[in-house]
């Protein structure tokens, strides 16, 4: 599975990838918002394990994809479209960027990109995304891609012995 984009090739993870998912995935700081995190290298291995898996179900409704400069072909994160079954018109998506690789515009790209496949060759009806309600950058990408709050969740989050809100957002065709 390839995907591209001006400046990203969005493909299904190998497993070398788990070092380059490894730089970002171990780090606190990144995975602050996230249930998941921050990963030992047995979680990143197993991550990568994982989702190799999942890229090989037919009929597949899991697209989990490594995000990769078109040149030097250099993996700086991951971005996901998951249907909620196989025959569903509802996806879930999501992305991470490398913090190195953050600010110029890659999760946007990526993103975009990951509709466009949602309702052009899934044929889904919604796809949506949520974050934490901090997570500014994380719903700021969300409106320049076009997706509208179409929720507050109140306290719905509970990890890290933390309770926090959560935004969702959708895009419908």
């Amino acid at each position: 599975m390839k995907l591209k984009t001006d400046r990203l090739l969005l493909r299904d993870y190998t497993p070398e990838d788990w070092e380059s998912v490894h730089v970002y995935g171990k780090d606190p700081e990144f995975s602050k918002y996230e249930p998941w995190g921050p990963n030992s290298v047995e979680d990143t291995k197993n991550f990568i394990a994982d989702n190799i898996m999942k890229s090989k179900l037919n009929p597949r409704f899991h697209y989990e994809l490594a995000v990769c400069l078109k040149e030097g072909s250099r993996q700086i994160g991951g971005c996901g479209l998951r249907r909620e079954s196989q025959t569903s018109e509802v996806a879930n998506m999501g992305w991470a960027i490398n913090p190195e690789f953050q600010k110029r515009g890659y999760a946007t790209e990526a993103a975009s990109k990951l509709i466009q496949f949602g309702f052009e060759d899934l044929n889904l009806r919604v796809i949506y995304a949520t974050c934490d309600t901090r997570n500014v950058a994380s719903y700021k990408v969300m409106e320049k891609i076009g997706m509208k709050r179409v929720g507050h969740l109140i306290a719905n989050r509970n990890f890290k012995n933390e309770v926090s809100d959560s935004y969702r957002y959708e895009i419908t065709i």
